[in-house]
């Protein structure tokens, strides 16, 4: 599956939070929590953008990463 990586970029960036991500995106705080912590039910290609362009990515890659589900067997 998908992942976005914005949790690590915060991670190691002290100086930048997700009220500030809010404060540069101009996307609500539920929704920039949302896609911090992967909850988010789909990502707005615009609100993506806005997100890499504060974030100053040079990369797709460092924003969006690809993982293999794990099946859970019951």
């Amino acid at each position: 599956m998908f992942r976005l990586k914005i949790d690590k970029i915060l991670e190691n960036s002290p100086d930048i939070s997700m009220y500030k991500l809010h404060i540069l995106t101009g996307i609500r705080p539920n929704t920039i929590s949302d896609l911090v912590n992967n909850r988010a039910k789909h990502w707005s290609p615009d609100n993506l953008e806005k997100i890499y362009k504060a974030l100053e990515l040079s990369s797709v890659d460092d924003l969006i990463e690809y993982v293999e589900e794990v099946e859970h067997k019951g």
